[in-house]
């Protein structure tokens, strides 16, 4: 699939829940997938074509790298995203979220951050998620999740 073809498949006024895969290539620019995760977020979410939403296990997870680099500047850039991004927002793990990964760990066996990020998706109101695990799409599937998980490598 291509950049465009990705950016195609996302519906008009869908909400885009951004896995921290996607916000890492996004950063960094120069992964495999950043063309992919740029396409998506200047795109569609910084245009307004599309709201998205990032679970706060997302915010620490991106924030892991530039605080044991001891990098302030980089913890700086990835505050500033996540807190200033046009059409973007930081879901808080709430106990009905906590619930719900509960529910995808028993059924799929998936990673607690992953099933968090994942119920966050659900909660938050999402209808498709953006990352760059290609196991998404078979877990949100054995968990019942009614998302379309766009896979970024793939474009």
């Amino acid at each position: 699939m291509t950049r465009a073809a990705l950016t195609d498949s996302i519906p008009d006024a869908a909400t885009i829940l951004l896995d921290t895969s996607a916000l890492l290539a996004y950063l960094s620019g120069t992964e495999r997938a950043s063309g992919a995760a740029i396409a998506v977020i200047d795109g569609l979410v910084g245009s307004g074509r599309n709201r998205a939403i990032v679970s706060a296990i997302t915010v620490t997870e991106a924030l892991v790298r530039p605080l044991r680099a001891g990098s302030d500047s980089a913890v700086r850039l990835v505050e500033d995203f996540l807190l200033r991004f046009p059409n973007l927002r930081i879901e808080p793990v709430t106990a009905d979220i906590a619930r719900r990964a509960a529910t995808i760990r028993a059924v799929t066996a998936a990673p607690t951050p992953d099933a968090l990020i994942l119920a966050t998706a659900g909660v938050g109101g999402a209808d498709v998620v953006v990352g760059n695990d290609r196991s998404w799409p078979r877990v949100a599937k054995r968990a019942g999740l009614s998302l379309r998980v766009e896979v970024l490598e793939a474009s």
